[in-house]
């Protein structure tokens, strides 16, 4: 059974419209509305009557509801009885209504997950549903269908937000044309058509949309537009040309992070200068998920998107020199406080993303941070840089065993991977299940199809050799760690050297042991009997520890032999 409610209220069920009385279907309206939770005989009451219900209305509706189990025929168990009144066991699939607000829901995720074309589609089923006024002929339910009213207009409001992000702005024109003449005191429809006449090249047809509405709030309300709409006005007539989008390639192995990458979406769209750090061990891919968040975030970001390696050393003369460049300064100013005052005037209230990579600290970050009012960063590191002022933290952990298999197939092919499952498992643990380290290893194994993946595992076993076997072309884990470890002080250096012969132990001092989990060179494992920290090196950290450990003391027999 189904039961419609965005329009005149319908029973259906697989052949067709089921007929109702007019009681009855007022009855059925209120039940449909809170489908799965029980609706008082005095609601249902007033859903009828509107105002004073007669002394028989527990009698009538006793009937209303004994029609309704008529008309569901076979299905009648599912109106309940359910003191004080009744409940509908039906599924939000079934409540029109309710499946109009499912979607709206699924809608604002896709949208915050850059999703833009998804919820648009989303929302067109949505919107699609409506066959008229919500309860148009249950008078009784006036302020449940006023709510449903304005659900809709929100919902189709949404919609237009997301066709615009897609850049269908001389599309819209006339539809949001129909609207503010339909809804002339809705800033947002008003808002919407400003955008989208800008965005076609109307710049003049704006302004005087921004007129009209402004006309019609001072004569009607006697107030101002509103914040939004203001901004918007400025915005038209301080147009300016978008920056050099300079973004790298979106990975097309990318796989995973799913939930990551929402959590960054979400949060780089939605406060006033939103700053996200995503950060983790070297090769653990921050780099990769904040280049493909940011390619789902171009369309929410109309100004351009701009990428600049800090290469963790980095000064940020120099690289506030490369983005004043990109914003189209071609002689950007010789010091380091001018470049940034100019570099925040030209970013403040710009729809701009700004992904700062390989970042090694706040005092490097803090003067690449842009203007207020729009511009979102991304900026990645090892380092967790929790100084930075409001900033949200994304920490990528190595990828579930699942995910790297994934990738792992992908690149070297689904068969290949599928014949030796094993193996393949126990490569991914051998790559510590680091994005870069499973890239490089199947990288190598497409380039040696005489290989099984076997072969491959047997020389990663070896762990003086599994850097090496790990290196291939770009893609190798070495320089990560190296820069990780050059950042240590001399005293964590050596604490750090004695990891290769397996006697680091907990009686290190805890700032060197606090120095070396800070640089992701050690993981921190809590016992679940004591309480009690332990740490660990992990599986290519401590590789990496035995190949310098091997390079000094090859370094030092050739000194003493000289």
């Amino acid at each position: 059974m189904q039961v419609r409610l965005l329009g005149p209220v319908e029973l259906r069920d697989e052949r067709g419209a089921v007929p109702v009385g007019p009681r009855a279907r007022a009855v059925l309206a209120a039940l449909a509305l809170d489908a799965g939770r029980p609706v008082s005989v005095e609601r249902l009451a007033r859903a009828v009557w509107q105002r004073t219900p007669p002394a028989t209305a527990v009698t009538q509706i006793q009937g209303c509801v004994s029609a309704l189990r008529r008309a569901f025929g076979p299905a009648r168990e599912l109106l309940v009885t359910c003191p004080p009144g009744y409940l509908l066991e039906l599924d939000g699939d079934a409540v029109d209504a309710l499946d109009f607000a499912r979607k709206v829901v699924q809608a604002r995720t896709a949208t915050r997950r850059g999703d833009d074309e998804g919820a648009a589609r989303l929302l067109r089923q949505a919107l699609g549903g409506w066959r008229g006024s919500a309860l148009e002929d249950v008078p009784g339910l006036y302020a449940e269908a006023a709510q449903l009213e304005e659900q809709r207009l929100l919902a189709l409001e949404q919609r237009i937000e997301a066709d615009l992000a897609r850049g269908r702005a001389a599309e819209l024109v006339p539809e949001l044309t129909a609207l503010c003449a339909g809804h002339p005191l809705r800033e947002r429809f008003h808002g919407q058509l400003m955008v989208a006449l800008a965005r076609s090249g109307r710049r003049p047809a704006a302004l005087e949309a921004y007129r009209r509405v402004r006309d019609a709030l001072v004569g009607e309300l006697g107030l101002e537009p509103g914040p939004e709409l203001r901004r918007i006005q400025r915005d038209v007539l301080s147009v300016r040309e978008p920056a050099e989008t300079t973004l790298p390639h979106d990975p097309a192995d990318f796989t995973g992070r799913a939930a990551e990458t929402l959590r960054v979406a979400e949060a780089v769209t939605s406060a006033a200068l939103p700053i996200v750090v995503i950060s983790g061990r070297p090769g653990v891919g921050a780099t990769a998920l904040a280049t493909h968040a940011a390619h789902q975030l171009r369309r929410r970001f109309p100004d351009g998107c701009l990428y600049t390696d800090l290469h963790f050393t980095a000064e940020p003369l120099e690289v506030l020199g490369r983005l004043l460049r990109m914003l189209g300064v071609a002689a950007p100013p010789p010091g380091l406080a001018e470049r940034a005052e100019l570099y925040r005037a030209r970013t403040q209230g710009r729809r701009l993303l700004i992904i700062l990579n390989d970042a090694s600290g706040e005092r490097q970050v803090l003067p690449l941070l842009p203007g207020d009012g729009g511009p979102g960063v991304l900026v990645t590191g090892r380092n967790r840089l929790t100084a930075l002022p409001g900033a949200v933290h994304v920490e990528l952990e190595p990828l579930p065993v699942g995910d790297a298999l994934e990738l792992l197939a992908r690149i070297v092919g689904r068969g290949r991977a599928a014949a030796e499952p094993e193996a393949a498992r126990r490569l991914v643990e051998l790559c510590d299940r680091l994005p870069l380290a499973v890239r490089a290893a199947a990288a190598r194994l497409a380039g040696k199809p005489h290989w099984r993946l076997a072969d491959l595992v047997f020389r990663l076993a070896d762990e003086d050799r599994r850097l090496g076997e790990l290196a291939h072309g770009d893609l190798d884990v070495r320089p990560g760690l190296a820069a990780s470890h050059a950042g240590l002080s001399a005293r964590a250096r050596g604490v750090f050297a004695r990891l290769a012969d397996g006697s680091f132990d907990r009686g290190e001092p805890d700032d060197l042991l606090e120095e070396l989990v800070d640089a992701r060179l050690l993981e921190v494992v809590r016992c679940e009997d004591s309480g009690q920290m332990r740490f660990r090196p992990p599986g290519l950290v401590r590789c990496f520890a035995r190949e310098l450990t091997f390079r000094t003391e090859v370094g030092n027999a050739t000194d003493d032999g000289s």
